[in-house]
């Protein structure tokens, strides 16, 4: 068996998510997988490239459900090196034309050939059609493939991918750790550099900066709500916008290790805190801290909801609720199913990695400020562990 020196994980960590698939395939009936977005083609494949960046030069994985086939990667011919270095997965399909003439010259072509080598034209194939997921090629090749390998049937894989990522291994929750310690550091290094004038872009620089010399890699992200401007605003980017005393800052931020993303928030004053602001923070720090106390392997995400939102309830702040979750899974993807969400059905299960965020306001009229602060659990056999090590503490700035 293959082993890249240059991949992510051991190849046993792929062959185990690879037999996991299988089951799951046997299971709703498909005889292949084709992944071909990047957060599902990483998890399989293992494969880095900076490719992802265009989108003129698609990939995908064939993961087909029998053992007498091998699983195969469909790539640009300019990949070939990238693919032999960083991927476990041996057997290539290029596309192209150019350097190897025979080859399919486009993408479409590329996966019909790969399903005509692993005997899968007329078969079952799951693919990144519904929930939470996007296809990596374009409609125009989705069609072109359908139209070419009409015997198959192409079904939505998308419930399979999600019920096999929901779960971490060990690997992927050190990675989580990981990416929550560099976002720890980076809260200290942007809340240490916070004074009257800053700019949001200047606060997210300096976060952004720390998160790479932690990781080595390139930084996540960072959402900043400052003043009443844009305490109503939602997952929105660092404005040039200075910030002024007597503002509340709410800063939403998440490094990347491995590909797998943290994301936490935590909040700073810029100068004296209100009577009222600080009774609003207290709340939200309750809220949280309800939500992390309940979370552990048989509660429904539903509960998990219903302990954040009560607490605002009985702390008297249900005029400002419009809540309708607090919460979801990460992991390769930012946001990840189970969303945290009213009426949730969802079942927690140990090894889930959750976030935990009550947010709110005092709307409409956003005078007193944004409240929001959220933490990141794993879900262990008995309860959670919480990885957002950076304190939860109003962090108030001396001017």
């Amino acid at each position: 068996m293959h082993n890249p020196e240059f991949a992510p994980f051991p190849t046993e960590e792929y062959l185990a998510r690879y037999e996991k698939a299988r089951e799951l395939m046997a299971e709703k009936g498909m005889d292949a997988l084709v992944v071909t977005g990047k957060e599902n083609v990483v998890y399989f494949s293992g494969i880095q490239t900076i490719g992802w960046y265009s989108k003129h030069r698609p990939l995908g994985v064939v993961l087909p459900h029998g053992a007498d086939r091998k699983p195969m990667i469909v790539l640009h011919e300019s990949l070939l090196s990238v693919a032999r270095e960083t991927s476990w997965i041996e057997d290539v399909c290029p596309w192209g034309g150019k350097r190897f003439s025979q080859e399919p010259p486009d993408p479409a072509g590329g996966f019909r050939k790969a399903l005509s080598d692993l005997d899968l034209v007329h078969s079952t194939i799951g693919m990144e059609l519904g929930y939470g997921h996007r296809l990596g090629i374009s409609h125009t090749d989705f069609m072109t493939l359908k139209c070419s390998v009409a015997e198959a049937k192409f079904v939505d894989g998308s419930d399979l991918l999600w019920e096999l990522r929901m779960i971490k291994s060990l690997r992927e929750i050190e990675a989580l750790r990981k990416a929550c310690e560099a976002t720890t550091a980076a809260f200290e290094e942007g809340f240490d550099s916070l004074r009257v004038g800053m700019t949001e872009k200047e606060l997210a620089g300096i976060m952004f900066a720390r998160m790479a010399k932690e990781t080595h890699e390139r930084p996540g992200f960072v959402m900043i709500r400052s003043g009443p401007r844009k305490y109503g605003m939602v997952n929105v980017e660092p404005f040039y916008k200075p910030i002024h005393r007597g503002e509340l800052i709410v800063v939403d931020a998440g490094a990347l290790y491995k590909d797998y993303w943290a994301d936490f928030m935590r909040m700073a004053c810029m100068g004296p805190v209100t009577a009222e602001q600080r009774r609003f923070f207290e709340a939200e720090v309750e809220s949280l801290q309800a939500g992390v106390k309940v979370t552990r392997p048989g509660v429904t995400t539903g509960e998990i909801f219903e302990a954040c939102f009560s607490v605002l309830l009985t702390r008297g702040f249900g005029e400002y609720l419009a809540l309708e979750r607090v919460g979801h899974s990460l992991g390769l993807d930012m946001h990840e199913p189970p969303s945290i969400a009213r009426g949730g059905t969802i079942v927690v299960k140990a090894g889930m990695v959750l976030t935990i965020e009550p947010i709110f306001s005092d709307r409409p009229n956003y005078r007193i400020g944004n409240f929001g602060l959220e933490d990141v659990v794993l879900v262990t056999e008995t309860g959670c562990e919480i990885l957002s090590h950076f304190p939860k503490e109003l962090h108030v700035v001396s001017t």
